[in-house]
């Protein structure tokens, strides 16, 4: 399989859903609009969207059907770049190769396309799961879910440990796994269980999808910080050498060690797979993408 070929006519796809349920450029009100649309629509590897409709397709199902909440996942991931690159945070001036969105419309505007991003991702799980006919109880578990990846118990949780570590210049690996398994991984896992959740697929093979990615996010994690201190910045596309100073597994390891984890990791999401079913090769190579990948 050509990953790379694969990932790129996704990316596409996805690419199309998004603007499809986005407001309308120009929609009134139009900066806020505006601001929303440039914080998704520019660029991007479109991985957890992609990812989403990989598992779903891995347990059985037609992609298709969960589109919006693919969607619902990657505008959730753009919100959380949007805050990451606020002053009060990493202080960004470049994501993906260009200005930063409170750089481009400021400050307060970015933290109003953020929230305003957050709440279309909850609309969405919901207009999908009563689209396709899902139980009440299964449009539930998906907001809920969404909502346990964001919160303090996920994402939220995950930064703000992040920040009062670095302040106290704490450095332990089950902090840093806390930290990394919630900025990073929480919302790989609800991309993977998203579509199983609402379509109504087995708990034990949505179980093992989580486990998956679980790790994966935390491979995703431990290369984006080998390549904070290695990558080349017009190849990333962000600001480099942002996490100095802060709580990583590089930080903690090297980059030997970190990447050694990244492989150990990699190996254990692959062998989550078991448990999921047969049709998971693109699920296997979403991994080695996510290990050697250089942006």
């Amino acid at each position: 399989m050509d990953i790379a070929c694969l990932l790129a006519t996704e990316r596409e796809t996805i690419g199309r859903a998004l603007d499809e349920w986005l407001p309308a450029d120009g929609e009134y009100p139009a900066l806020i609009h505006e601001a929303i649309r440039y914080s998704v629509l520019g660029g991007g590897k479109r991985l957890r969207p992609i990812l989403a409709l990989a598992a779903a397709r891995s347990l059985g199902f037609d992609p298709d059907l969960i589109v919006r909440s693919a969607c619902a996942i990657e505008y959730v991931h753009c919100c959380s770049l949007v805050l990451d690159d606020l002053p009060s945070m990493d202080d960004a001036s470049m994501r993906r190769g260009r200005p930063t969105a409170h750089r481009a419309f400021g400050v307060a505007t970015a933290i109003l396309a953020a929230n305003a991003l957050l709440m279309h991702a909850f609309r969405l799980i919901a207009d999908n799961g009563k689209a396709i006919g899902a139980s009440g109880s299964s449009v539930a578990a998906g907001v809920r879910d969404l909502a346990m990846a964001v919160g303090s118990y996920g994402m939220v949780g995950g930064q703000h440990v992040d920040l009062e570590s670095a302040s106290e210049g704490r450095v332990d690996p089950g902090t840093i796994e806390y930290i990394q398994s919630r900025k990073t991984g929480a919302l790989f896992v609800a991309a993977a269980t998203t579509g199983g959740t609402l379509l109504g697929a087995e708990q034990s093979r949505i179980d093992g999808i989580a486990r998956y990615a679980r790790n994966l996010g935390l491979v995703y994690q431990i290369v984006d910080d080998i390549l904070d201190v290695e990558g080349d910045e017009d190849v990333v596309g962000k600001d480099l050498h942002k996490d100095q100073g802060k709580l990583t597994f590089v930080a903690l390891y090297g980059v030997v060690g970190a990447r050694r984890m990244a492989e150990k990791l990699a190996d254990e999401a692959c062998s989550s797979l078991a448990s999921v079913g047969d049709d998971v090769e693109v699920l296997s190579e979403i991994v080695g993408y996510c290990l050697e990948r250089v942006s």
